[in-house]
């Protein structure tokens, strides 16, 4: 599919779809240097994902306004950010690997008051001084910026919070009948979780040396997000059970 054409792509993954019954629409890896065959016509779109295109623009982006997830990372975007203007609902906005050098070109994100999650990893910005505080400065609606809030926690994965605290439940419920051994296990599981919270932030300023490296950086991205995730987790647990 990487040789085909956002126009042609398009009309693959929405075959035997009329364009208000699309909802989620993935043209990763075709070939388009600006928008081509995306219309306003698909009207409930709710996310967009147009990884590894090779777009230098984003010039004729259509209104969506239902749209609240845009992937649009590796790429070669240098801006262009006003053309989302007409996707006033967007909350989550993946820009990694792309051409961002300043905060100028982050500024037409300021009319996105939805806009809660922005990721510029592998942009030219993240690699300045006070980077993060001038993003959060610029885009006060933020509250993560790569996947990690001002206070250094990790932005949760909903399917994966999800799934990890169903199985808390479960082991909390099997463990009930024993308050003392509760005891013993909570007083160790204190000690491990301060340990492994320091080593899990230790270990994502690593991973992220390493992500320029890795082939399929989406996936990377997605995976390290989850990890940091579960260890905020733990540490909110772990809390609690103070």
């Amino acid at each position: 599919m990487s040789n085909l054409s956002m126009e042609a792509r398009i009309e693959l993954e929405t075959r035997d779809l009329k364009p208000k019954e699309v909802k989620e629409l993935f043209l990763d890896n075709c070939r388009a240097s600006s928008i081509e065959g995306l219309t306003d016509q698909f009207e409930e779109l709710e996310l967009l994902s147009m990884i590894n295109l090779g777009l230098t623009s984003l010039k004729g982006f259509p209104n969506f306004p239902k749209l609240k997830s845009l992937e649009i990372s590796d790429n070669k975007l240098t801006g262009d950010l006003e053309y989302l203007k007409g996707c006033p609902n967007i909350a989550s906005l993946k820009i990694c690997n792309n051409r961002i050098a300043d905060i100028a070109a982050l500024e037409p994100l300021k009319i996105l008051a939805n806009l809660t999650s922005l990721d510029l990893i592998e942009c030219p910005i993240a690699e300045g001084d006070k980077y993060r505080e001038t993003v959060f400065g610029a885009l006060p609606q933020l509250t993560f910026l790569d996947g990690i809030d001002r206070e250094g926690n990790a932005e949760p994965d909903s399917d994966e919070d999800y799934e990890l605290d169903e199985e808390d439940e479960d082991v909390d419920s099997e463990e009930e009948g024993d308050e003392e051994e509760d005891e013993e296990e909570d007083e160790e599981d204190e000690d491990d979780e301060e340990g492994e919270v320091c080593c899990s932030r230790l270990e994502y300023h690593i991973f992220l040396k390493f992500y320029s490296l890795f082939k399929f950086k989406t996936l990377y991205l997605t995976i390290l997000k989850r990890y940091m995730a579960y260890f905020s987790g733990r540490r909110r647990e772990g809390g609690s059970n103070r």
